[in-house]
Order: structure tokens, then sequence, then C-alpha cells
């Protein structure tokens, strides 16, 4: 959070050049707010914070949402980037305070964030950050208001597991290796051992969160390797129990699952996870390579395969649709639908653009229309497909066109959730604006 959000650098700057701004000890500031709090932070503390980029023009450019607060910890003193940076600036406001900072675009990137400084901002030039600090709390403060919601957390996950065991009529306790566990059908296959792979059926729920794995709906059962404990060890436990062909529920307590971390997105922070288990069948390492070297196999032939049918394919689409217009060099085909009296979209101008995608079968794989708003890309400097770019820099602002765009200038032999290896794309484009 600290080095992608709020780690900043200061380069001094005369306040008669930044007229209503104090310049004190390697700072340059001006106090928007304070209040009576008499509280600072120390090293060790921890702050909540809200803050803001804006250009010395006055544009915004912060990367986290306006008004999000956060917690910043105040590291060592030996530790700060040098006099005057944003910890020094940190350190000078009470709770409740804010206060506009003025830093060293090159400085601020270089040496605290660690990457180049942004293309919008100039080499030598300076921004603001404002600051407002919500509240500062000690480490301690911070360690116990964390094991008070941990110990919370665990609380409202045992409610749910019994909930869970009460509603679903299950005559089970926890075993000895501290999951639930209840299984529903009992088989004689082989048992898993550490370092084999199962090939398992499985639906995942936070029992305080949602459903985050179902391999049903997903259409196709997961290869898992025994004993990695990427499920987490009440996992392990479970299937350790169980034989090839064996179906079971298992519910795990947080802290045999994913733990105090969870899993951003997907399971919350000290959540119990059911497991419902089916084990299709137990593979050595051994056989599992044999079989994903075969899988491998079978995918390039099946690659080799569409990109030799390619052409044969657009050739038919292009006789069908009584389609004349010539490729270019690389293959791509124009056909201008509207003509645009703007702009023309040569290299380096930023465009905004709509569109959709077709196959050649006319199956819709995405459409900047469906989310309400055009996509924006720089022509010219490979931010898309190389057909896309090509195509666009034949467009005026205003204007409309199809693209056909082979394979050679669009994804080639990649493989994508909904484009095939080697498949002619068709895009229909809307060029909403050109500018500089």
């Amino acid at each position: 959070m600290l080095v992608s959000v709020v780690a900043l650098l200061f380069t001094a700057c005369n306040n008669q050049k930044y007229p209503g701004f104090t310049e004190k000890d390697g700072l340059t500031y001006k106090i928007i707010k304070t209040e009576n709090d008499t509280q600072v932070a120390r090293r060790g503390d921890v702050l909540t914070v809200r803050m803001n980029y804006r250009t010395m023009d006055d544009s915004s450019f912060s990367p986290n949402q306006s008004g999000q607060s956060f917690d910043i910890p105040m590291p060592p003193l030996e530790n700060r980037s040098y006099k005057g940076d944003v910890y020094d600036a940190l350190s000078v406001l009470h709770p409740g305070d804010s206060a506009t900072f003025i830093f060293s675009s090159d400085s601020f990137f270089v040496k605290t964030v660690g990457a180049p400084r942004p293309v919008f901002l100039d080499s030598g030039s300076t921004f603001y950050l404002d600051i407002a600090v919500d509240s500062i709390r000690t480490k301690a403060e911070v360690d116990a208001e964390a094991e008070r919601v941990a110990n919370q957390l665990r609380e409202e996950g045992q409610k749910a597991i019994d909930n869970y065991i009460t509603a679903n009529n299950l005559d089970v306790a926890i075993n000895g290796d501290g999951i639930y566990f209840v299984e529903t059908k009992k088989a004689n296959g082989p048992k898993p051992k550490n370092g084999d792979y199962i090939e398992v059926d499985l639906v995942a729920t936070a029992l305080t969160g949602g459903q985050f794995i179902d391999t049903y709906k997903e259409g196709k059962p997961y290869n898992i390797q025994v004993g990695t404990g990427q499920l987490g060890m009440g996992f392990e436990y479970a299937i350790q129990r169980m034989n090839e062909g064996s179906k079971a529920t298992a519910i795990v307590p947080a802290d045999l699952a994913f733990g105090g971390q969870g899993v951003q997105g997907f399971v919350p922070p000290h959540s119990p996870v059911v497991y419902q288990i089916y084990i299709r069948k137990v593979k050595t390492a051994e056989q599992y390579q044999k079989e994903q070297e075969a899988e491998q196999k079978a995918r390039e032939a099946e690659k080799k395969k569409l990109q030799q049918e390619e052409q044969s394919k657009l050739n038919a689409y292009l006789k069908a649709n009584n389609i004349t217009a010539k490729p270019t060099a690389d293959g791509l085909i124009y056909i201008e639908e509207v003509a645009g009296d703007g702009p023309q979209a040569t290299k380096g101008k930023k465009v905004k653009m709509h569109y959709t995608g077709y196959l050649l079968n006319g199956k819709k794989f995405d459409s900047s229309y469906d989310r309400g708003q055009p996509l924006e890309f720089t022509v010219g400097e490979g931010q898309m497909i190389k057909g896309i770019d090509e195509g666009v820099m034949m467009m005026r602002q205003g204007g409309k066109a199809r693209m056909i765009l082979p394979s050679n200038i669009a994804y080639g032999g990649q493989e994508t959730p909904y484009i095939p290896p080697y498949s002619t794309l068709i895009f229909d484009v809307e060029l909403v604006e050109v500018s500089e």
C-alpha cells in the first residue's frame, strides 16, 4: 500500500515561489485545517489517512479512490528516504488535521516508489499532495484491535459452522485433526499419498462469504497434487481419509483453511470453508506427467490443424458475404462504413474507440458497448493488437469501419478463454474521439 499509493519525496521549494506555503525542515506545505488535538505520530505508530495527488494545474491523478482512507505505518527514522520525505510530512500533522504538501516528481518516484515518474509529469516538475489524518494509533493499539476483530470473526465462524451442521442435519463432531468430516459415498479405490495427483470434482464455499469453487459449473475437474496444502491443511486431512471414487463433505475451521488472511475476493479473513469432494481418480506423479504430455501433444496438433484451416475459413467467409476489399500487406481487410470528418488517428494520437469483436462464425467475444465505455489507447505504440493499430490509423474521428484481422495481426496461436488459436477476427469499430 505504502509503495503503490502514498510513498512520496520532497524537493525544497522557495516559499516565495509558492505563496501561502510554509518552508520548514525540508518541507513545503500549507495547513488547510487544524484541530486542537496535540497528538503527533511517532516512529512505529500507524496513521489512518486520506490522500489526493494533484498536478500543479490542479488535475487529480490519485491512484486510490477519492476519499478512501488507509493505514500507513511510520517506519524507524533510519529508514526514511531523506529529510523531508512523506513520513516527515505526516509527523507535522495531528488527528483531524489536513494539509497540502509540494513534492518533487523525479525524487518521489525514483527514490521512494522505485519506478519511473508518470509520463504526464515533466522532469523537474513538482506536484501537490493533499493529506488528511483521521487517527494516530500506537502499534500496540493496532495489534490489540486486530486481535479483537480476529476473535470476533472466529466466534462468527464457529457460529456459521454450527448453523451449517444444523441446517444440513449432519451428525458430525470435530475430529482429532480439527475438521468436521462426513463421508457420503464410500469406495475401495487407492488412497492418495503425498506427491500423487487427484482428479477431483469440488465445490468449495466460504461460510461467511460464498461459493468460490464449483468444478461442475466450470465443466472440468481439477487436478490437485496431494501434500501441497494449496487449499489448506483441512482439505489435506479430508482427502487423506478418502479413496478413489469416494465422496465426502469436510467442514474446515478457518485456521485450517485460509486463516486470518483469507483469499482476497474469494474467502473472507477467518472464514470456515466447506469442501464437497469427489475423488474421481488417483494418479501417481509419473502418470500425471505422461497424461499432461499427451494432452499437450493433442493441443499442439489441434493448433496446427486450425492454423492450416484458417485461410480456407476466411476465404469461405469472404465469399459468403460478398466481400471484395483487398487486404493490406499484413492481411488486414478494411471496410469503411461511415467516413469520419474529424482528425486523423495518426501514430501517437490518443483515441477513444467503441468496438464489438466477433469470430468468423458470428460469435461475439467482446464489446465496449456492453460495458458502456469506449476503449482509450495511444495509436501505434503497441497497446493494441497489430491489426487494430493498423486499421485505426486508416480512420478519422466519427468514422465507422469493419476490420477483418487474420491471426498473424491478432492473437496468433495464443490460447484465450474466448478466442481459439489461429482465429481470424472481425471488429466493428467506431472512432469516437481523436486527441493529442
